[in-house]
């Protein structure tokens, strides 16, 4: 109980060191275990602020890049998120979040649609997509498993909207990667959805691993995948790193790129990296309940 307190009344403050970071990804569907997409991350900070590109490409074309962008002082503080579906270069859809200006954009040039919305944003409390997992890092120190903590999501269905949710820390999991178990901490991101709503949209839970042997490096994501046609669940995965445990990873989840890297930082360079949506939210459709592939 008192961390759950505490991460629900105090400032949330990143607990790891973020610098820059770059990783081979892919995305798979876990009901085969067969790719879908190949990805790359990238992060670096820049005054102050940790700035996320996981961007993937798929067979036919497309392509989706996520990005964001996080204060990290004094507190965790989202500035920006956005989301881009491009075929063959042409755009298909984006979703855009202005933190500071509390606006959102939501643009379907499939649907030949667009949403502008003014979202009641609290700085610090509210994030969107990949930035919860830089949330979920910081909140590893001061949540015990089982508890809680209450924040907003801006989710998209497609009109841009705020959400409550809770990040659930459960308990301590293991991660198959690369042939090794490594030992893992699972946490969930509940949506907070009334009994009402739940008539309109669907929102599944989400979850997160952290590598549960030492610093908060990211392992590993699943949750419900957007596409074209509403998708069911899919994971971001990569090759997990050969390194020497006496030097463990930095909080970033991916290799650091430094000068002179130490043997596992070189090595790391498949270590799975985040691979976010446009949150969970969104209208029920027939794909999404048979959990046809979306593709993101």
């Amino acid at each position: 109980m008192p961390g759950l307190l505490m991460a629900a009344l105090l400032a949330l403050v990143a607990h790891s060191q973020e610098g820059d970071a770059q990783a081979i990804t892919s995305l798979i569907d876990p009901a085969s275990g067969s790719p879908i997409a190949d990805g790359k991350y990238a992060q670096h900070v820049t005054g102050g602020v940790l700035h996320i590109e996981a961007r993937f490409d798929f067979p036919d074309g497309r392509t989706m890049v996520e990005r964001a962008a996080v204060r990290l002082a004094p507190q965790l503080e989202q500035e920006s998120w956005d989301w881009t579906e491009r075929k063959n270069g042409a755009l298909v859809r984006q979703y855009e979040v202005d933190f500071r200006a509390r606006k959102a954009v939501a643009t379907r040039v499939d649907q030949h649609k667009r949403w502008k919305e003014d979202l009641e944003i609290e700085p610090g409390k509210t994030f969107a997509g990949i930035a919860f997992v830089v949330v979920i890092k910081s909140l590893r120190s001061e949540l015990a498993p089982g508890g809680k903590a209450s924040f907003k999501a801006v989710a998209f269905t497609p009109k841009p909207r705020v959400a409550p949710v809770e990040v659930i820390r459960e308990r301590p999991d293991q991660v198959r990667m690369a042939g090794r178990t490594l030992d893992a901490d699972r946490y969930t991101i509940h949506p907070d959805i009334p009994a009402i709503a739940k008539l309109f949209v669907t929102a599944p839970d989400q979850h997160v691993w952290l590598y549960g042997g030492g610093p908060a490096a990211f392992l590993r994501y699943e949750g419900p995948l957007v596409g074209r046609r509403a998708g069911g669940n899919r994971k971001a995965t990569g090759r997990a790193p050969a390194r020497d445990t006496s030097s463990p990873p930095s909080g970033t989840g991916a290799s650091a790129r430094r000068t002179r890297a130490a043997p596992w930082a070189r090595a790391a360079r498949g270590r799975r990296a985040p691979a976010r949506i446009p949150c969970g939210l969104r209208s029920p459709s027939p794909g999404a309940r048979r959990g046809a592939p979306g593709g993101r």
